[in-house]
This record gives structure tokens, C-alpha cells and sequence, in this order.
């Protein structure tokens, strides 16, 4: 039986990582489909997503028809054997995959955020949709146009009516869904959600690009302006009331490890010239370190961010985790505001 798993993230090959070694897959029998993200051990079968192989003008006419084209990619992955799919969303790509005639079952695996809230809404389906202006310049600018080339291509109506999230298949018999955290796909029954607990081995520490920590102070610079579309003056503002409500014991071991996001530039980066200026010394952690990985293999460390779902990874492998969001001037209402779960997890830096 061949298992295929959807992949973009660290956080989705962890995932898939663990899983392929809890239900003791051979690796022979397992296909990483790839959306971008480069695998860190070189003895998986990685293949790129289909997407990302049909998104050249001249492959969108060669492979006009879509869900067909996807149909013969995978046909050929598998060497047209059954085989089982493991995604994290409904995407456009993966309601093909799931539908394809030689898929005989599917789950669904936590990717981060959208894992964790509480409780869905009509945004979650319609998005900006509804506002889009289809004028002439909002028709080709705009959503109308993509959706008329998609329907051209070969998505029809009961493709497309496929729910996107995850909550809508709870009651598809034998369908699990593979967490980390109690607090992951938190309206799932218990006896379809499977917690995993991923061992510190060589291939994690791998992962963690060979860094152990222990009692120290791991800061995740990360706005999160897409979230809460908050200027980032208030996430400055609010970094330097942090720096000045850190506990005791990071202030007296003056050392901290900051993960900047990737293309961030540490020599104009406010998070750590503010924590230089306070008299920390600055760790900047690899851009290709697997975070979640650092976690599993350090122990009792203080991992500090803004809104992320890294603070809840940093919890259920033993962390305390600390959010400055309750330091802004202003807030806005984001999807962090239906994470109940994840909230209960999470300290305040000021108490």
C-alpha cells in the first residue's frame, strides 16, 4: 500500500515524520508530495506538489484539464497502485488527490494555526470573495476570473462543493486525524484523533540541526500582521514592554536565542537591537532549523512569541510558553481569538 503525504511545512513533515514511524511505513511505500518545502534527510521519495510542476503557460495548456492531468501525475508516482492520502487542508489539488479513483482512504494531519480554533465561521469559507469588485479591471484582477478558468479546467460544481475545512469530515468512517496536542482539531471525538508523541532520536536532532538546550530562552520574532493587520509599531512597542517583564531567570543568564524570520536581516532587526541595547547576548538560530524539533529535544526552556502556533508546540513538549500579545496598544480580532484551547496553554509576560 503506498501512504501519500501532503507536505509545505516543518511542521507538516514533522508530522508526517512521526506518523510514518508510529504505523511503521517503509519508507519505499511512502511519497512526501511537496509544495515548495525542502526536505531535510535525503532517504525519502520527495516529489513536488503537482502545482508546482503545472505553473508554466505552457504546462496549464498541455495539462488543461486539471484534475486529469493530476489524476495521470499521481497514476505515475504510485505506478497506479491503491494508496492512502494524508493532508492538512482541502485545498483545490487535494480534493483532486482524495478523489482520485485509487484512493481508498484519507486523514488529516495538524499544518499550524487553523488546527487549533475552537470554532469555525462564514469567513473561513467565503474569505474576500464577497468583496471582490468585478468590474472590468476586478474580473481579471479578481476572483470571478480564476474561478471561470477553473471551472474551463475542469473543476466542476461537485469538485469545487467539496467542504475546505476539515470539520466537515468528522463523521467519514475510519478517517483519524494526527495531532501533536490535545488542544489540535479540538472538535474531533477522542477516538478519531490520534496524539503523537514524537521521541528525541538522531533523525529529530537531526532536525534540530544538532542544538540541545536546557533553561534557556528561545524569542520567535514574528509580528503576525497578516493575522491582525496591526502596524508593526505596535509590535515594537510591545517588544520593548516584554524585554522589561522577562522573569528572573533569563535576566540573569543574559543570553537569548532569537528565530528570525526567514530573509529577516539580524543587523536591522528591531527585536534584537532592542535585547543588545538591554544587555542580552544574541543567539540567532539557523532559518533551517526545525523549531518544533528544538523543542523535542531541549528540556524546560522559555520560548516567547507573538501569536503563533509554535507557543502551543513549545508547551506540549514540556516549555513554558510566553505571548507578548496581551502587551499591544491594540488589538484586532484574528483567528487567535477562537483558540481557546491554545490560550489556556499560554502565559502573558505581564501576568
Amino acid at each position: 500500500m503506498i501512504h501519500i503525504f501532503s507536505i509545505h511545512s516543518p511542521i507538516t513533515f514533522l508530522i508526517a515524520y512521526t506518523i510514518i514511524r508510529k504505523l511503521g511505513l517503509k519508507k519505499e511505500d511512502v511519497i512526501l508530495l511537496s509544495s515548495g518545502y525542502e526536505v531535510p534527510f535525503g532517504d525519502f521519495r520527495v516529489e513536488p506538489a503537482f502545482h508546482k510542476i503545472s505553473n508554466s503557460i505552457f504546462r496549464k495548456i498541455i495539462d488543461f484539464n486539471a484534475p486529469k492531468a493530476h489524476d495521470r501525475y499521481i497514476d505515475v508516482l504510485t505506478g497506479n497502485q491503491p494508496f492512502i492520502a494524508y493532508i492538512d487542508l482541502m485545498s483545490y489539488y487535494l480534493k483532486v488527490l482524495v478523489t482520485h479513483s485509487k484512493c481508498i482512504s484519507f486523514n488529516f494531519i495538524e499544518e499550524g494555526n487553523s488546527t487549533y480554533q475552537s470554532y469555525d465561521d462564514m469567513t473561513d469559507l467565503t474569505w474576500s470573495e464577497r468583496k471582490t469588485n468585478y468590474r472590468i479591471k476586478g474580473f481579471f484582477d479578481g476572483n470571478l476570473f480564476k474561478i471561470i478558468i477553473r471551472a474551463l479546467r475542469g473543476y466542476n460544481l461537485r469538485l469545487l462543493s467539496i467542504p475546505y475545512n476539515y470539520m466537515a469530515f468528522v463523521n467519514f468512517k475510519n478517517i483519524k486525524f494526527f495531532c501533536f496536542s490535545q488542544n489540535a482539531f479540538f472538535n474531533i471525538p477522542s477516538d478519531k484523533r490520534v496524539i503523537l508523541k514524537p521521541e528525541a532520536n538522531k533523525e529529530i536532532q537531526d532536525m534540530a540541526l544538532g542544538l540541545s538546550l536546557i533553561n534557556d530562552c528561545i524569542w520567535i520574532d514574528c509580528s503576525n500582521g497578516m493575522f491582525t493587520d496591526i502596524p508593526e509599531t505596535y509590535y515594537h512597542r510591545a517588544i520593548d514592554k516584554a524585554i522589561g517583564l522577562l522573569p528572573y531567570e533569563i535576566v540573569e543568564k543574559k543570553l537569548i536565542y532569537v528565530k528570525l524570520r526567514n530573509k529577516n536581516n539580524i543587523a536591522n532587526n528591531y527585536l534584537c537591537t532592542s535585547l543588545k541595547n538591554a544587555g542580552f547576548t544574541v543567539e540567532i538560530l539557523s532559518n533551517s532549523i526545525i523549531l518544533e524539533a528544538l523543542f523535542i529535544v531541549s528540556k524546560n526552556c522559555y520560548v516567547i512569541a507573538n501569536l503563533s502556533s509554535a507557543l502551543e508546540y513549545a508547551y506540549c513538549f514540556g516549555h513554558k510558553a510566553y505571548s507578548i500579545y496581551s502587551l499591544f496598544d491594540v488589538k484586532k480580532s484574528s483567528i487567535f481569538d477562537r483558540m481557546d484551547g491554545f490560550w489556556s496553554n499560554i502565559r502573558s509576560l505581564n501576568g
